[in-house]
């Protein structure tokens, strides 16, 4: 009866210990479960956090890129502005500076011309003058009252006669005109050239 009495006795706390076992390994993995969830519960947190500032960054950004590109856009519209105002006036100071060259131009050649004028002139002046040179006049014979020296000066008279007509000058022909040098050919051609077209752009 004794041992019958202590084994009833052993099952009960059996299984009493069993179930408790059973029921804190329970409590261990339900615990172990809380804290894994709690890990990531922060983990989520703090990445929220970190993607938060990281969107507030990329919004910064982003609206400093758009005033970026706002002031970029202005600053090309003047520039735009700038440079239409710019190619007017070079046009216009372009216009000037031919206008100008052209009246260069044209004061060089009537310089060129008047030079030739007075070159031409003056190479024609001296060959004007030598055809009116008068020719020298023959002295006329004095007679003498000696008959032998009468003959002898009559013949020396006729002797001297030709050299005399000898020394009559012939008319000049006029020199041609002295050609102009190739640079100032070249410089005429090159002056004509610019004043037709500076006619052109005064029409």
């Amino acid at each position: 009866m004794g041992v019958m009495d202590v084994t009833t006795t052993a099952q009960p706390l059996d299984r009493r210990r069993d179930k408790a076992g059973t029921a804190s390994a329970a409590a261990t993995a339900a615990e172990a479960a809380v804290t894994d969830i709690d890990r990531q519960l922060e983990t989520l947190t703090s990445l929220a956090e970190q993607q938060q500032q990281a969107l507030r960054r990329a919004t910064e950004e982003a609206k400093r890129l758009k005033r970026s590109l706002k002031a970029a856009e202005q600053r090309r519209a003047e520039l735009a502005k700038d440079r239409r105002r710019a190619v007017a006036k070079a046009g216009r100071a372009r216009a000037k500076a031919d206008l100008a060259e052209a009246r260069y131009d044209k004061e060089v050649l009537a310089e060129l011309v008047r030079r030739e004028k007075e070159k031409d002139r003056s190479a024609s002046r001296p060959a004007a003058g030598k055809e009116l040179e008068p020719a020298p006049e023959r002295a006329p014979a004095v007679p003498s009252s000696r008959p032998v020296e009468t003959r002898t000066t009559d013949s020396k008279a006729a002797d001297g006669a030709a050299p005399a007509r000898s020394s009559r000058r012939s008319p000049v022909a006029d020199p041609p005109p002295e050609k102009p040098d190739e640079a100032t050919q070249t410089a005429r051609r090159t002056a004509a050239r610019k004043t037709a077209k500076a006619a052109r752009l005064i029409r």
